[in-house]
């Protein structure tokens, strides 16, 4: 497991709401930075309560909707796809 500086861990990230990455100060590594625009994409599209399931190498971010309790993809290149659940 990776630290990036003050204890933290991608690995945290996952079972926290797009709205709580979006106001969290993350480190400036690629890989922070692909969950915190991936977030701020969920907010833009009124997601901000989805929680955050995994994070792909290839970029994907891969989101669960728990009102309508089925998973949200954010692409690499800001497309956001909902999928039945």
């Amino acid at each position: 497991m990776r630290d990036y500086g003050a204890g933290l861990t991608v690995d945290e990230l996952v079972g926290m709401t797009a709205w709580q990455i979006t106001h969290l100060s993350l480190p400036a590594d690629e890989v922070f930075l692909t969950v915190k625009t991936a977030s701020n994409i969920m907010l833009e599209n009124n997601l901000d309560s989805n929680i955050l399931l995994e994070l792909w190498e290839d970029g994907h971010t891969v989101w669960k909707d728990l009102q309508q309790n089925r998973p949200v993809v954010v692409t690499p290149t800001g497309q956001v796809l909902r999928k039945k659940g």
